[in-house]
């Protein structure tokens, strides 16, 4: 599994078009910055220039084909008016989500020479947000959608709104890389008032897609699948703080069928999140709506390794958690029909905040089965002793490792 980079020669790039900018911190570049996408939207090399580009409103640039986007400088978004974004922000057709910019196309490489630029100035949204979760109409920084054949590279994310990058119904994309830093102020808050939902980058409705020397600080999860993500390869990636790798959430929407399959993660160093990597379902029972809300879906995640893993000081290695539910709905639990099989914890090894290496809360509804856990070495970093417990409910014939108890037990 993997990405093929073949693209169309540079020679067939007939026409260079240069992205002019206003140079002034209170002019809208936007509609400057729109024009060039629609004249050279094919066979085409634009170019943004190393300056600041100010951004005040939403941007669409889909529909590209054989383009070269090249990012010298900064793009920077204003969110002087907050009420503007939360009600023109563009939908991406999931969980009532937005986007401040679309972006796609065919044989379309954007890149930005490990010095291009996207300034979210996503402190105001932050303080904003006051630690309420997918707060409807904050705009993920930009979107990759309709799109294959793509590659994306040599790009820095700074203080996203709030998702950094999203890929959508999109097939055979390369992001490689990548450097995300949405960490907080000092002062801003605690961790969920803070920079929470600033997640590195979430697939949807997508296939084929391979992220390759990424590094993230963030609040949230670092990469994460959501609904129908198929063929994803995550290698040589180092993340900071937040939440670790992510599949899930997903059962979300009541009668759908949701799909994760085919899943690697290699070569992964992870410093103080949460864990190491951990897959999530919602319960069995809808309750409200998107985006947090819902509930019974049902479907499958299978065919699932992370090897190779350094974890340092993180809180616990390995999560299953089917028990998911938001804005304080209680209820539901052991309810989830959504499948969790054959997932592989390889080759890792490093320093846990306590003893509990894993947490395994399967649904009694639909058990996990094929959990396998292999040449897993960890310390507890107060101590150095060696973490023994591995919590568990609904784990069928475990793989490797032996439960040692329920995981509603209240010891660290």
């Amino acid at each position: 599994m993997g990405f093929d980079d073949t693209r169309p020669p540079p020679w067939t790039r007939r026409r260079t078009c240069i992205v002019p900018s206003h140079n002034d911190p209170s002019r809208d570049d936007a509609p400057e910055i729109l024009k060039p996408f629609r004249e050279c939207r094919e066979n085409s090399h634009i170019i943004f220039r190393n300056t600041t580009y100010h951004i005040f409103t939403t941007m669409n640039t889909t529909g590209l084909h054989n383009v070269d986007v090249e990012l010298l400088g900064t793009l920077s978004w204003n969110n002087d008016n907050i009420a503007y974004w939360l009600s023109h922000s563009l939908p991406i057709g999931f969980q009532n989500q937005t986007s401040a910019w679309h972006f796609g196309g065919t044989y379309v490489h954007f890149y930005g020479h490990g010095a291009g630029t996207f300034n979210g100035n996503g402190q105001v949204w932050y303080a904003y947000a006051n630690g309420t979760g997918n707060l409807h109409g904050r705009p993920h920084q930009i979107t990759f959608t309709d799109s294959a054949e793509m590659v994306v590279e040599g790009l820095r994310f700074l203080k996203a709104q709030m998702w950094t990058t999203t890929v959508a119904r999109s097939e055979r994309v390369l992001l490689r890389d990548v450097y995300v830093n949405n960490s907080c102020e000092v002062g801003a808050g605690t961790f969920k008032g803070c920079n929470l939902n600033t997640d590195g980058c979430d697939t949807l409705y997508a296939n084929n897609i391979t992220f390759h020397r990424w590094t993230i600080d963030n609040g949230d999860d670092a990469i994460a699948l959501k609904q129908n993500s198929t063929n994803i390869h995550i290698s040589d990636s180092v993340f900071h703080n937040g939440q670790g790798i992510a599949l899930g959430s997903i059962g979300q929407y009541p009668g759908q069928i949701g799909i994760m399959e085919n899943f690697t993660a290699r070569n992964i160093q992870a410093y103080h999140t949460t864990f190491g990597a951990y897959l999530k379902s919602w319960t069995g029972l809808s309750k409200g709506y998107p985006p947090n809300g819902g509930g019974g879906g049902y479907g499958v995640c299978r065919n699932v390794s992370f090897d190779g893993f350094t974890l340092v000081n993180v809180s616990m290695a390995w999560s299953v958690d089917q028990d998911q539910s938001y804005n304080g709905l209680e209820g539901g639990e052991d309810s989830s029909r959504f499948q969790f099989e054959d997932i592989q914890f390889n080759d890792a090894h490093g320093t846990l905040q306590g003893d509990r290496v894993v947490s395994f809360q399967c649904s009694g509804a639909a058990p996990c089965t094929g959990l396998s856990i292999s040449n897993n070495g960890f310390t507890v970093s107060s101590n150095g002793s060696v973490p023994s417990r591995y919590l568990c409910d609904n784990v069928v014939d475990p793989q490797g490792f032996e439960c040692t108890g329920p995981t509603n037990s209240t010891i660290n």
